[in-house]
């Protein structure tokens, strides 16, 4: 059996080798093969498949960007209701990993500690500019490495992971509205589709051509106000499938779901 201290590296394979899309049999399959032949059950459920396992024992032992996503997804976003929640969208020159629509319009940056902060002074510039609240979310061991890079008015999650896998996220500081919207920005982020379903804007040769008209012909506190309604059914479909189907889908294939709207039962097989 393979030591604890071992199980980041199997992990960060098996993770590299898993698709949602792959059999039951071929899950089973490659666990079996990064283990030689003998599942390591002693840390978890032993009626656990060999998909199920898979989520949990990645979960524990490799805390990248997918499971820091999901289990902020499970444990935090789940939690309230009347919103949309978005996984990865375009913003700028960066792609958000999370947002979230109510009222308000809220961006979540995730740093794991195997990040650095090459992109984060670009990535907050791009998302201050379309979202009201900015967030990062962040380990506790990585935040002093953050923090040089994110402004005053940016918030911050922060999260630890317990010695039997559980995952704890902390709010330690309230995002400030932002005061750098710009609209043209904001538009930038929807298609030539949205600005005329939308915003009933003309279909222009070009969408520079269509965020111009709308911005000549409404004013920042309505463009923010359609921008917010736009994403909400754009992507509500997406986002209700997901909270409604959550108790059959395993976490790290959370955003997969997300962008597909398959019935488990059906990709589970």
């Amino acid at each position: 059996m393979q030591k604890k201290n071992d199980y980041f590296e199997y992990a960060k394979t098996l993770s590299n080798q898993y698709s949602t899309f792959l059999s039951n049999e071929a899950v089973k399959h490659k666990v079996l093969n990064i283990f030689n032949g003998q599942i390591p059950l002693d840390q978890f459920n032993s009626d656990l498949k060999p998909r199920e396992f898979l989520n949990a024992f990645l979960l524990h032992h490799y805390p990248n960007e997918t499971t820091i996503k999901s289990t902020f997804v499970n444990k935090v976003l789940f939690k309230t209701s009347n919103h949309v929640s978005i996984f990865e969208l375009n913003v700028g020159k960066s792609r958000l990993d999370l947002c979230k629509i109510n009222a308000n319009s809220t961006a979540f940056e995730i740093k794991t500690e195997l990040d650095t902060p090459k992109r984060l002074k670009q990535q907050m510039e791009n998302y201050f500019r379309v979202f009201e609240k900015v967030y990062l979310i962040c380990s506790v061991n990585n935040i002093k490495n953050m923090l040089p890079f994110i402004p005053n008015e940016c918030g911050i999650y922060t999260y630890h992971i317990t010695k039997t896998g559980k995952y704890i996220f902390k709010k330690n500081r309230l995002a400030v509205k932002s005061s750098y919207i710009s609209p043209a920005a904001q538009l930038s982020v929807l298609t030539k589709k949205d600005l005329n379903s939308f915003f009933g804007c003309p279909n222009l040769e070009t969408k520079d051509s269509m965020i111009d008209s709308i911005i000549n012909n409404k004013t920042n506190k309505d463009i923010n106000k359609i921008f917010k309604q736009s994403l909400k059914i754009k992507y509500r479909y997406k986002w209700e499938f997901l909270v409604k189907n959550s108790s059959d889908i395993l976490e790290i294939d959370y955003q997969w779901f997300f962008r597909n709207t398959l019935s488990p039962e059906i990709v589970y097989l």
